[in-house]
């Protein structure tokens, strides 16, 4: 094989020689590509021989048939030079006895005094090129990288297991998060946010996107840095109480909404990256795959994660052969991962409730992320035991969001994840989206307020609690066991939302 190639080589070079020594002409293309953001010049070379002065049979080269491409469009270009070759390979000798100059092609397509300079160059035959005064809008090239997971929000569980006690976020448009992925790269670059398609939330797979996309969760650019993401998990979803009438604080029940395949879109040129906002891998499925993780399986209270029964969901088994993960890294959420997930409700932290809530809760906890919000009729709401024979009353109402306080705007949360890529993923976005990086291989996160959240917007039908039964019945006067009998359990809860998620957690007043 590697004999045949070299004689093929040899037999070129002999024909070549043979048509030039007898002044027939060789015709071959050529092209330039003038960076990643300045399209691609091509042209025809035409060898043949010609006579300079007395002496005859000079190597001639002749440069037309110029045309410029860029973004998809030819622009064809008029213009030629010629070049004669050396006397001996050590002297380049025109007919001058020098090397002819560039010529100017004119490119108006893109401005007045646009142009093109070419210069026909070496003895092979080749030229090189540049382009001057020319406004050029960059070319990108657009792509994206897999996340084994993003955390889309947190329900937090009320009091009491009663079947008449939920939370519920009936499609509810404010729950979700804002995001910004600025810090993920190097100041150098110009970064910059353009939500592409509408809002809609698009497939993609193999390195190409789908015709599929969420008809339930969008997504939109609310500032020049950040993507807000409204996560319609809730819809028609209810999160219910805890386990125990007579230990009804248990942020073990919370759930934290975790997204399994989701992908970060980007369209990157030379010096720019614009974050394109978020898509799905339809490897998985055709949509979203969003689950709810009680938080007491993360922290192990409930028993070891492989005990829950959607455990085989975090193994992301679909992803092992389409995705190429660097090294150390695997498809499935680690406990490492599950660690990390944890510590997106703060309950996951025991002191979190004496610390920022305390025994007369604030009205914005002190690190922002919780600021006290209303109910129908007020900001609290009872949990109180039953009469002997009478069932504990059932409180409901609406749930309403309080405009976002100067602490709560301010807050923060940071987070680092490595990234993986699907097989397929074009080579040259890769290659550039890894330039722009700080880290390789790493995206960061800075999760900040909700910013959909408006005052006066209510949740209809989105709160009902009913208190313990009483356990007896008459003619005893005395439930048992009584609900607060040492007075060390709440009586009543307070309402707030949590200004990152969107979502209303339930805080004891006068407990921690």
């Amino acid at each position: 094989m590697i004999q045949n190639a070299a004689n093929l080589r040899k037999l070129s070079c002999l024909i070549t020689f043979i048509m030039l020594a007898f002044g027939l002409t060789v015709a071959r293309a050529q092209t330039q590509n003038l960076g990643l953001d300045g399209g691609t010049l091509s042209w025809t070379v035409t060898e043949r021989t010609g006579n300079c002065g007395a002496v005859a049979s000079f190597p001639l080269y002749i440069y037309n048939s110029f045309n410029f491409t860029y973004g998809g469009t030819n622009y064809p270009l008029s213009g030629q030079t010629a070049y004669y070759g050396p006397v001996s390979p050590a002297s380049y000798a025109g007919c001058d006895g020098s090397e002819p100059g560039p010529i100017q092609i004119s490119l108006s397509a893109f401005g007045s005094n646009c142009y093109i300079a070419f210069t026909s160059e070496s003895t092979a035959g080749t030229g090189s090129a540049t382009a001057s005064g020319c406004t050029f809008t960059p070319l990108g090239v657009q792509g994206y990288v897999d996340l084994k997971y993003l955390v889309v929000g947190v329900t937090y569980a009320p009091p009491g297991p009663s079947g008449n006690t939920w939370v519920q976020y009936s499609n509810s448009t404010y729950v979700g998060n804002t995001m910004s992925l600025t810090n993920s790269f190097q100041s150098t670059f110009t970064k910059s946010i353009s939500i592409q398609r509408g809002f809609s939330i698009f497939g993609w797979a193999g390195g190409n996107i789908s015709t599929s996309y969420s008809t339930s969760n969008s997504q939109e650019s609310t500032n020049s840095q950040s993507v807000t993401t409204s996560i319609n998990v809730q819809s028609g979803e209810t999160t219910y109480g805890t386990g125990n009438y007579f230990s009804p604080v248990n942020n073990d029940y919370d759930i934290i909404w975790v997204w399994l395949n989701p992908v970060t879109v980007f369209t990157v040129t030379s010096n720019t990256v614009t974050w394109n906002g978020y898509g799905y891998n339809t490897a998985d499925q055709n949509g979203m795959d969003i689950v709810g993780i009680p938080l007491g399986y993360l922290n192990g209270d409930f028993g070891p994660i492989s005990s829950w029964d959607n455990y085989t969901l975090l193994e992301r088994a679909w992803a092992v052969n389409t995705e190429s993960f660097p090294a150390g890294q695997s498809a499935g959420l680690t406990s490492t991962d599950l660690a990390n997930i944890a510590a997106y409700d703060p309950f996951s932290v025991s002191t979190y409730g004496p610390d920022y809530i305390g025994y007369v809760p604030p009205s914005t906890t002190s690190n922002g992320r919780f600021t006290m919000s209303t109910c129908t009729s007020g900001s609290s709401f009872p949990y109180s035991q039953g009469s002997p024979s009478v069932n504990a009353s059932i409180y409901t109402c609406n749930l309403t969001y309080t405009s976002l306080t100067t602490l709560a705007n301010s807050i923060t949360n940071t987070t680092s994840q490595t990234f993986s890529t699907d097989i397929g993923l074009s080579a040259q976005f890769l290659a550039q989206f890894n330039l722009l990086l700080q880290n390789s291989n790493t995206l960061t996160w800075t999760t900040s307020a909700q910013q959909s959240i408006t005052n006066g917007t209510t949740l209809a039908n989105s709160l009902s609690v009913q208190g313990p039964p009483c356990g007896n019945t008459p003619p005893s006067l005395t439930c048992v066991p009584e609900y607060n009998a040492s007075g060390y359990q709440p009586l009543q809860f307070d309402v707030y939302q949590d200004n990152l998620y969107g979502t209303f957690m339930f805080a004891p007043i006068h407990y921690y």
